[in-house]
């Protein structure tokens, strides 16, 4: 038997219900239903870096997909995960995280393969435009290369311990 009010009633509690736990969770849900209200608000605001997992950035913006790709090209002397990081998920990646530095601020990976993470794994320093993009790469068979021309600042970034 229903409550008083029926299933309109029934199907407020339940979407009061869920909002609440939502928020109990995480901020970002409420985050995106605010956001979906407002079409116009979401299209001129950029994406929040930090807390985001490598292979859905790339699959989801044209800017860092682009700079990556860039980075990457011709390079016949990195591993094939390496060399497939944008094609293919074949790679244990964690949520980047913010850096900041003198230049502002940046979003920072990790990646790394499955079969030898401790001794194969790259990290990726992104612009919060995506645009431009700088990585370091570990491994046994390619030796420790740089990708990209970063500042100080930026390689301290790459090498810090983390991710």
């Amino acid at each position: 038997m229903l409550p008083e009010g029926g299933a309109a009633s029934m199907t407020k509690r339940f979407a009061t219900l869920l909002l609440v736990s939502a928020s109990m969770l995480s901020p970002a849900p409420l985050a995106l239903a605010a956001s979906d209200a407002s079409p116009s608000a979401q299209s001129t605001q950029p994406a929040a870096i930090g807390n985001r997992a490598l292979n859905h950035v790339v699959a989801t913006s044209p800017e860092h997909k682009k700079s990556l790709v860039a980075l990457l090209r011709g390079r016949r002397d990195l591993p094939d995960w390496v060399r497939t990081l944008i094609t293919s998920a074949r790679y244990v990646t964690g949520m980047s995280r913010v850096v900041t530095l003198p230049e502002g601020e940046f979003e920072l990976f990790g990646a790394c393969d499955p079969r030898d993470c401790p001794n194969s794994h790259i990290r990726i320093l992104f612009s919060p435009d995506g645009k431009r993009v700088w990585a370091r790469l570990i491994d046994p068979a390619a030796g420790p290369q740089l990708l990209g021309e970063p500042s100080a600042d930026q390689l301290r970034a790459l090498i810090a311990p983390g991710i």
